[in-house]
Formats: structure tokens, sequence, C-alpha cells
């Protein structure tokens, strides 16, 4: 039987040939992973200045985001602008609390908020804050009614028993006696209490009227109310509904609404009315006996876009404006007031109070806003002095 037999000198061989082609390999490797470092160095470098540079960008584009110039500002109210440093100080001075916006040729000079929304919390106001605007909900009704008129489904001339046939009266009542507060109709009670559109109309109409129609002029809730509940019958849709279609959007109002929406909002206001140096917060009739007259609510700014589409006949032709903007008794037009050199409208709500104003030859805007409804003795001395420091300071 022969014998295995490993030769010793052929073994040390391939050993030592083993070794050199694991340092041979091991060598690769090395400079493998050192040119991999030495590329990768430039590389992240040149990233770092990048992200670094991208990032600077960012910074830059929020500074100018909270520094909006004014022509852009017309644009967007998304931050607090205050170019108008001598209106800021005499608000301020009066310690008015709300949100202010002050336009002159298009252009925002002051959109921000005073004092606080939230008392309680010290959350402040600011130029998104929204408020219920009370009466001025009236001029959105009547931009409704000469739209409707426009499109032939309606004539202001026409007798509310057109509309309403067993309304008390309703033969000798025009749409104009009820848009110009001369149909002799009274207010209606607004307690706390939900009541249907239908249930409203027919409590009104319990009221004995107080004088003869298209004689005297006398400031009615119910004129309104009864006047949404005819938009409601002549589009056959719900008011909130053709309101935000027809003059919401048209104007791009984003942050106005009806009613209870009003809490869904980001910047939700709070409604104070101050008594002996402290804040209450007054209770609301239900939204639903404010249909028409109250029920409303926006930011000074979708305010100002209102009126500015308004004036420029995106909402009402050239003649149904001149129809619009003209008085019939008390300096009333439809839905708001001709003053000497503007136009404006102002509601009051347990907790709020409002004022907007534009001048007649649309150059110039001022809405006030406020979350305390006695905060300042008048605001329309507050209006008419703004329009004065703005005529002179720009």
């Amino acid at each position: 039987m022969a014998e295995f037999r490993t030769d010793p000198f052929n073994h040390s061989h391939k050993s030592r040939e083993k070794r050199a082609f694991k340092r041979l390999l091991k060598r690769f490797f090395l400079l493998f992973f050192a040119a991999g470092i030495i590329i990768s160095i430039p590389c992240f470098i040149y990233y770092s200045l990048k992200t670094t540079k991208a990032g600077s960008n960012k910074i830059v584009h929020h500074v100018v985001k909270k520094n909006p110039s004014p022509e852009k500002a017309t644009a967007t109210q998304e931050v607090d602008i205050n170019n108008d440093p001598a209106i800021d100080e005499y608000l301020k001075s009066l310690n008015f609390n709300g949100s202010a916006l002050v336009v002159k040729d298009d252009k925002v000079v002051m959109n921000k908020g005073y004092g606080y929304a939230d008392f309680e919390k010290k959350l402040p106001n600011n130029s998104e804050t929204v408020y219920y605007i009370g009466s001025i909900t009236k001029v959105f009704i009547s931009t409704s009614i000469m739209q409707l008129q426009e499109q032939g489904k309606l004539n202001i001339t026409d007798s509310l028993s057109k509309y309403i046939p067993d309304f008390p009266y309703g033969n000798q009542i025009k749409l104009y006696n009820l848009l110009t507060h001369t149909s002799g109709i009274p207010e209606h009670s607004e307690p706390n209490e939900k009541i249907s559109h239908a249930d409203l109309i027919k409590k009104i109409e319990q009221g004995h009227l107080i004088s003869q129609p298209g004689t005297k002029w006398n400031y009615s809730d119910s004129n309104y109310s009864i006047l949404a509940y005819i938009v409601e019958k002549v589009t056959d849709e719900p008011l909130d509904m053709y309101v935000k279609e027809h003059i919401f959007n048209i104007a791009r109002m984003k942050h106005t609404g009806f009613g209870e929406a009003f809490y869904k909002e980001q910047f939700a206001s709070k409604g104070y009315k101050q008594k002996e140096n402290e804040m209450i917060s007054p209770s609301l009739p239900d939204m639903s006996q404010l249909f028409g007259c109250g029920d409303i609510y926006t930011t000074a700014y979708d305010l100002y876009l209102f009126d500015k589409a308004l004036y420029t006949e995106k909402l009402l032709s050239k003649d149904s404006l001149k129809q619009f903007f003209t008085p019939f008794k008390h300096n009333y037009a439809l839905g708001l007031y001709r003053d000497p050199g503007s136009y404006s409208d102002h509601g009051v709500l347990p907790g709020w109070n409002t004022l907007n104003s534009f001048s007649k030859n649309g150059n110039e805007f001022i809405v006030l806003l406020s979350n305390v409804q006695n905060g300042v003795k008048s605001l329309g001395a507050v209006n008419n002095q703004i329009y004065v420091m703005l005529r002179n300071n720009h």
C-alpha cells in the first residue's frame, strides 16, 4: 500500500504566495477607501455651501414676507403692515382694540391688529382677526338684491306682496322701502333662541306699522331680514350660498362667512364690553335671529376687498351703482350712508363695534373693526380723523 506524503517545500511556497496576495488585496482596499475619502471631501464642502445658501434664501424670504412692499400688500393680508406711524400712534392713544386697515391710492398703508382678541388668554388681534360686523351685513343683502334686479329676477319697485303674498300691507310696501328703511315695519325681537327663516318672517308680520310706507325713515333690522328671505325665494337656494358665490368669491374674500362658522376661523375674536374698567363678554342673540341684518363676519382686509369690488363695478353695473349710492332719506342709500366725502356703513353687536368707509373717488378706504363694543367713544369721529391725517401725510 502506497503511503501519501506531503512535500514540505511545495507547501511553504504556496503559503508565501497566499500571504502576498492577502497583503496586495489589503493595500487595494486601503487605497480604494482613501480615494473615497478624498473624493467625498469636496462634495461635502459643495453640499454644505449649497445648503447654507438655500437656508440664507429662506431667511431673506421670511424677512421680506414680514415687511412686504405696499404694492404687494394690495394682494395679500398675510402679515401686519404699518407704514403710517402717525395713524398708528393715534389709534394707540385711544387704546383702540381691534383691527384697522387704511388704503391710499391702491396701497395698503396700514393693516394691523391692536390689543387682544381674547383678553383672558392674552391672544392679540392681528390683520387676519375676524369680527362680527352687525349691520354692515345689510350692504351684502342690498348688493344681492341689485344683482337679482340686473338678472331680471325682481325689481326694487315691486310690491312686497309679490314675494310674500300674505304679508300685512304688503301691497303698499315696495322692495325699495325695505332697502331704504322707509317701510314703516318695526324692529323684531332678537333673543338667544334658534328660529327658522319662515318663522322669523311670521314673527315680523305680527308687528304693527309705525308709519305709512314711504313717508318716514325708521331704521329697522326687520327690513333686511325680509329682503334676505326674498333672495332665498327668488334664487331657490340658501342665502349664504348665493352670497358666497356671487359676492365673496368674486371679491376674493377668504375669511368671511355667516353665523356660527365664525368659530371655525383661526383668528376669531371674542366680543367684550367695558364696564367699570372691567371687560365683560355680553351674550349674543342667536345668529338665526339676525338673518340678513347682522349675521356676517369678516376681516378688515376682506371688507376692503368687497368695497373695492363694489366700487370698480365687479359686483354691480355702473347704472346699478348710481342707484345703489343715491340716498333717499336720512342720507341712507341702499345699505350704507352717503356722507359729504365718503360712503360708510356701521355695525354693532353685543361685544363688537365696526365701521367701514371709502371715499367717493375710490382712492381712500378705512376699515375699523373692534371687539370692544364701547372701547372708543365714536368710531365715526376716529374714521374722520384718520381721513384728515391720511390726506395731510400722504
